[in-house]
């Protein structure tokens, strides 16, 4: 998710591509891709971007925030098209703490998924270098970005949401590996946010201490709430031991309890991207897009179940019903009659190939909201035991329009800007988990996750942020010191 301030550039996706499936086989009816479908996706169509040596940083680890489409680091004094925009070339010089984060995130998934022992090692490297080179040991909390080596912002200049994604990576470990450092980093991180940007009014956690860097204290902002939630608050809070784990779940269900009672309209059936003036709560506003607001619903729905809320769990229910009701549409078939010439309009009419949209009044969407979209429609997949009927064009769309197939990777826009200041690995490779495990229980079909646990049979396991049966547990060779498990979860359940 892009912060208030950056400018959400949403790309129409054509015709051409969204029908790129059908070419082939006209008449073939759409289908879920099944789980081999998911995995093949993570390692041969995301993959390849992030497994490049360029992505891996010097030192490993020290993963680069821009890079190029084919995967070369940037160079300001060459900048490559893709990253040329008005809206990323100010931010050139900056290497981001959230995007090494999400980036380690990407890792931890791959391993998750695949058992790759490279990308585990990459995942513990990401990790060693965000506890050892980027937590302000001064002040607290993390450093938002570094600029030529230097730190930048002032300590309560750095925004929540930035405080946040700096643990997004590290809750990923810590969910595969419990390791203790992490652990004790978490924690500590964790209460100071709460601590330092709780406000006092009550409505929940403030955007920056300061003004600077173009924010400011007056700014009420939906993720500043959401992104802890998602960040790290839902994966963690479970497996952490007492008093911790009541601490975190209290705050949890606070953080909730303020998105529902002030940046949530029960009459427009949205989350408000942000509350501080009229302005910012209107639709065309930033943040006021589909894709924040079903994360949002998302959210809350797992946080009811994990709560015991059945409210909270009936109104997120009925509002990810909603929301992808209305944020799907169907292509004129006189757009795309030229890129299909052998389809009639009547085979159209009988296999149309539905995409997602950010907004009522506008076509255009970016490739996390997409992800969002599809990992909300897969979750009410699960709970109702089929797929949802959106996710019969919109996933396999999403591996066909949005990877790049040459390089690998997902762009903001389709096979393009895949490395940047507010875009790398982390939403492709939620997606692609989130998928996988739907496509496994929909198949009635065990889910085969890696783990790196020491003694992981005293552990309870998890399917990510679901519910799962362990069927078997096997233990595989140690990789740089890190055990290795693979462990199989049946009835696969939200």
């Amino acid at each position: 998710m892009m912060k208030k301030s950056t400018p959400i550039r949403l790309f129409a996706l054509s015709a051409a591509l969204l029908c790129s499936g059908i070419n082939a086989k006209p008449l073939s009816p759409p289908s879920f891709p099944d789980g081999q479908a998911w995995l093949t996706h993570a390692q041969q169509g995301l993959a390849p971007y992030w497994m490049m040596e360029s992505a891996q940083g010097r030192p490993v680890g020290n993963f680069p925030t821009f890079r190029c489409d084919n995967g070369q680091v940037l160079e300001v004094t060459k900048v490559c098209q893709e990253l040329n925009k008005s809206w990323i070339t100010p931010h050139f010089g900056r290497e981001y703490t959230r995007m090494k984060s999400r980036q380690t995130y990407a890792y931890g998934v791959l391993y998750h998924l695949t058992g790759d022992p490279q990308a585990l090692q990459l995942a513990q490297a990401g990790a060693e270098y965000l506890i050892h080179h980027l937590q302000d040991k001064e002040h607290g909390g993390f450093i938002s970005f570094t600029k030529h080596g230097q730190v930048g912002l002032e300590w309560q200049q750095r925004t929540s949401q930035d405080q946040a994604y700096a643990l997004v990576g590290l809750a990923m470990y810590y969910y595969l590996t419990r390791d203790p450092q992490v652990e004790k980093v978490l924690i500590k991180q964790q209460r100071f946010i709460f601590d330092q940007y709780r406000l006092a009014d009550g409505k929940g956690l403030a955007w920056v201490l300061n003004d600077g860097d173009g924010e400011s204290t007056k700014q009420r902002e939906l993720v500043a709430q959401l992104d802890q939630i998602n960040g790290y608050l839902l994966l963690v809070a479970p497996l952490l031991p007492e008093p911790h784990k009541s601490r975190w779940l209290a705050d949890l269900s606070w953080l909730t309890e303020v998105m529902l009672t002030h940046y949530y309209s029960p009459q427009e059936q949205r989350f408000y991207g942000a509350i501080h003036h009229p302005a910012v709560m209107t639709q065309q506003a930033k943040h006021n897009d589909f894709g924040h607001t079903i994360k949002a619903y998302w959210m809350t729905y797992l946080t009811g179940v994990l709560l015991q809320q059945e409210d909270w769990k009936q109104l997120a229910k009925q509002g990810m019903q909603h929301i992808i009701e209305h944020a799907q549409y169907v292509p004129n078939y006189s757009a795309i009659q030229a890129f299909v010439p052998e389809m009639t309009e009547t085979q159209w009419q009988a296999n149309p190939i539905k995409a997602w949209r950010s907004r009522p009044f506008s076509n255009g969407i970016s490739s996390w909201e997409w992800a969002e979209l599809d990992q909300a429609a897969m979750t009410l997949s699960l709970l109702e035991g089929a797929a949802e009927p959106v996710l019969l064009s919109t996933a396999q769309a999403f591996m066909d329009v949005w990877v790049d197939e040459q390089y690998g990777g997902v762009g903001l826009n389709p096979k393009s800007t895949k490395a940047f200041h507010w875009g790398n690995g982390y939403h492709q490779f939620e997606h692609a988990l989130v998928g996988y495990l739907t496509a496994q229980q929909l198949n009635q079909q065990p889910a085969t996750l890696y783990f790196a646990i020491d003694h992981a049979q005293s552990y309870p396991l998890s399917p990510y942020y679901f519910q799962g049966k362990v069927k078997s547990q096997q233990r595989l060779p140690t990789v740089n010191g890190l055990p290795r498990w693979q462990v199989e979860f049946t009835t696969i359940q939200p």
